[in-house]
């Protein structure tokens, strides 16, 4: 049986401690900061002390699709102080004066930083949706306690939609809707969430910490208008964010399973110390959990199948399994953007093996006569991520998936993501998405803007090449 690890965690002023003991070793680790490349830097040493699994980012990934000439790259350096981490989740809308571009922001003051360009080779900041100091009451503000993320512009009516997520100030993912009479602003919010995610059942998972910490969280939510005017809410579960700690639980409940799960040593030394630190990883605001859980989700998404199939044995894991299935959803919204109408669709959820613990980051475009939605799916900060692209003849469905990504990370870019879909200067369809510079990756690091040509037949869609 693997050897289990022993962790006391504390802190001080200059940051938090881990002293982690394996049979006679023990080392003693400083992490000054709560940030991703904080607990990068630690799992780099812990591997080194201990053999775990090492982070994805310190080797190339297995497999590469050769450089794609159809990628264009738009952005790729800042172009505003104050915003800090790129162009994530890029969101472009065509209007009578240009292209407007909206993006993540993640914990920064400025809320969802707003550029404007005349011909997609020159962007110009033009302010934010939320500025500092003016988030919605109901969201959670701050740095590394914010997080906004995939803000959504729409023309409906006369007048420009703009979903989002937002962390409630109960640390909960939840979507919000704000509307103004420019893509420039300014903007009001609804007052409130829009979407909010459904108690999460734990029973059964060990060690579950109190609530709201396994409240399900929804994000990443895209408004389409359909060719009669009628707007349609796309979302995600944010279920794959619930799934890693109670694992963690399991694993520290049952250590026989880690054997039985997985196969290389590494893995299974960095599933052995996620049991270890679950406890101390439960009390760590939302992202930092994620963080501590990274070496384990790199395994399990390693071993996705055979995880899986020993876990459909064991009676213990039946929510674990559950919430790795993350189901995007479809909804018609009411005229005045107030409210959903009728019942939630499920229109697509993680079944394909690249797929992994998760699909994300839908935007639906009618082309053809036909409705493609584009969706990332794997793990954001990973070079697995990548986006794939599935189409049907009704706005909610049924959808049928091409069996394999249309984009995948390359040796110029990794992780291609979170798609929108706009005309070109020619007025075809163009994909934006955003993607790492090789070797990089993570929540905060910067995401580069870049575009592609896309050429839709009725049953498949192509990058085309300039």
């Amino acid at each position: 049986m693997t050897q289990p690890f022993h962790v006391e965690a504390g802190e001080s002023g200059q940051g938090s401690h881990l002293v982690v003991t394996r049979g006679q070793v023990v080392r003693d680790y400083a992490l000054p900061g709560g940030e991703q490349s904080d607990y990068r830097a630690f799992f780099r040493d812990l591997a080194a002390d201990f053999g775990t699994r090492p982070p994805h980012l310190d080797f190339a990934p297995a497999e590469l699709a050769p450089d794609a000439p159809g990628w264009k790259p738009l952005i790729t350096a800042n172009l505003h102080p104050r915003i800090l981490a790129g162009y994530g989740d890029p969101a472009v809308l065509r209007t009578d004066e240009g292209w407007y571009l909206v993006a993540t922001s993640n914990d920064a003051p400025d809320a969802f930083p707003i550029l404007h360009s005349d011909d997609l080779e020159h962007w110009e900041p033009v302010g934010f949706v939320f500025p500092e100091g003016q988030t919605p009451e109901w969201t959670l503000a701050g740095p590394k306690q914010a997080d906004f993320w995939a803000p959504e512009m729409a023309k409906v009516g006369d007048r420009y939609w703009l979903c989002y997520t937002a962390r409630r100030r109960t640390n909960a993912l939840a979507i919000g809707l704000a509307t103004a009479p420019h893509p420039t602003g300014p903007w009001t919010d609804l007052g409130h969430p829009l979407v909010v995610g459904a108690p999460v059942n734990t029973t059964g998972l060990p060690d579950a910490p109190d609530q709201p910490r396994f409240s399900g969280g929804v994000i990443d939510s895209h408004i389409f208008v359909d060719a009669d005017g009628t707007p349609y809410l796309f979302w995600k579960a944010d279920s794959n964010g619930i799934w890693p700690r109670p694992l963690a639980g399991l694993l520290r409940a049952r250590p026989d399973l880690i054997d039985a799960l997985f196969e290389e040593e590494g893995d299974r030394s960095a599933a052995a110390f996620a049991a270890a630190v679950q406890p101390w990883a439960n009390g760590r605001r939302p992202l930092e959990r994620f963080f501590l859980m990274q070496p384990l989700i790199d395994a399990v998404l390693e071993n996705w199948a055979r995880v899986g199939r020993i876990l459909e044995g064991c009676a213990e894991a039946a929510p674990i399994l559950a919430a790795m299935h993350t189901p995007l959803s479809g909804q018609r919204l009411a005229a005045d953007a107030s409210s959903l109408v009728g019942e939630p669709a499920e229109v697509l959820t993680n079944d394909l093996d690249w797929e992994g613990h998760l699909i994300e980051g839908p935007w639906v475009t009618r082309q053809n006569g036909r409705y493609w939605l584009f969706y990332a799916g794997n793990d954001f900060c990973t070079p697995a991520y990548g986006i794939g692209v599935a189409v049907a003849d009704h706005p909610l469905g049924p959808y049928e998936k091409r069996p394999g990504p249309l984009l995948r990370s390359t040796p110029s870019w990794w992780a291609p993501g979170h798609a929108s879909v706009a005309p070109g200067p020619d007025g075809s369809p163009q994909l934006f998405f955003h993607a790492y510079f090789p070797g990089k990756g993570g929540y905060n690091e910067f995401r580069a803007l870049l575009t592609a040509k896309l050429r839709f037949t009725d049953t498949d869609v192509e990058v085309i090449s300039e």
